[in-house]
């Protein structure tokens, strides 16, 4: 595998792990180094894990479950999907009813770093904001 393909692999499992809201610290980075290596050895293969309920489940292609692990300060309650390469919701009913899979899209998932505040991202904004308008600015001058 390419260091890019390693390091896309990396950032979306990073996301995913943002995404259930996991604090930072040592059993946040042995999950997420295990969930990257995992992806890693089955490239290739249609593998993906499941976050429910505070718990991620590693499935085979065939839907099988390789292995299942806490993530323990979790606080997302919404039914997350990854397959190493992208990051959905999933639509828990269909999930529930018989294992469907059925992806809603991430728009809605918070992917930012557990404790950046939404008033820090607001600020970012305003900030690229001024520096646009400043270009601008300076381009019509």
């Amino acid at each position: 595998m390419n260091p890019g393909e390693t390091e896309k692999i990396a950032y979306t499992v990073e996301c995913f792990l943002n995404a259930t809201r996991m604090p930072d610290g040592p059993e946040r980075v042995k999950h997420e180094a295990w969930l990257v290596n995992w992806f890693l050895a089955q490239s290739g293969r249609k593998v993906y894990a499941i976050f429910r309920k505070g718990q991620v489940s590693c499935h085979t292609p065939g839907g099988g479950v390789a292995t299942s692990f806490r993530l323990v300060g979790a606080k997302e309650v919404r039914l997350l999907w990854c397959d190493g390469r992208k990051i959905s919701a999933l639509d828990e009913a269909a999930y529930s009813r018989n294992g469907s899979l059925v992806r809603l899209g991430s728009a809605g998932l918070l992917l930012t770093l557990p404790g950046e505040s939404g008033a820090s991202r607001e600020q970012k904004r305003q900030n690229n904001n001024n520096n646009n308008n400043n270009n601008n600015n300076n381009n019509n001058g």
